[in-house]
């Protein structure tokens, strides 16, 4: 992670504590890779960090996974790539559109590396992201600028919304690096 980046993470939340976590977890990925649970044709969610202002959650994304269409609530999200490679879609929704059905576009495609660095700044900003890989799972950091709690997902072609509660499969909290 740069440190560039690290001092913007800073700058945006008030103070360097999100981004010195971000980059200890980042850092020590290979101490806790390997408790990351592997869901098969799914990704599965560790939280990593949790306070007032963020949440840290490290995500492995099996072979083929793909996640539904949804934004992050009220969260801002960053997506920081560990290892692996993810393919994202990145959707608009109509911001008048707040009952269902909503309208979805997809406005642009991109692949994600290690280091590489994507971000949620706001409720209409969707994706969906997979993991293209037939045979290795991608990890990455999601740095959640206040925890997520509920979020919406969408069915792109009826524009059906459904709000959904984030949980986490595993939770190292108590378990943070130095």
């Amino acid at each position: 992670m740069s440190t560039d980046f690290a001092r913007a993470l800073g700058d945006v939340m008030g103070d360097g504590e999100f981004a010195r976590a971000m980059e200890r977890f980042a850092r020590s990925f290979a101490d806790y890779r390997e408790r990351l649970p592997l869901i098969p044709h799914a990704y599965s969610r560790t939280r990593l960090a949790i306070a007032p202002e963020y949440e840290i959650v490290a995500m492995n994304w099996a072979p083929e996974s793909i996640s539904p269409v949804h934004d992050h609530g009220a969260s801002r999200c960053w997506v920081l790539m560990l290892d692996g490679a993810l393919d994202v879609q990145n959707f608009a929704c109509d911001p008048v559109a707040a009952a269902s059905p909503a309208t979805i576009r997809e406005t642009e495609r991109l692949e994600l590396r290690p280091g590489d660095i994507d971000h949620r700044l706001g409720p209409n900003e969707l994706h969906r992201v997979r993991n293209p890989s037939r045979l290795q799972s991608a990890f990455s950091l999601q740095l959640y600028a206040r925890p997520l709690s509920t979020y919406s997902v969408f069915d792109v072609h009826s524009g059906q919304r459904r709000i959904a509660t984030a949980t986490c499969e595993l939770d190292l909290t108590l378990r943070s690096p130095a």
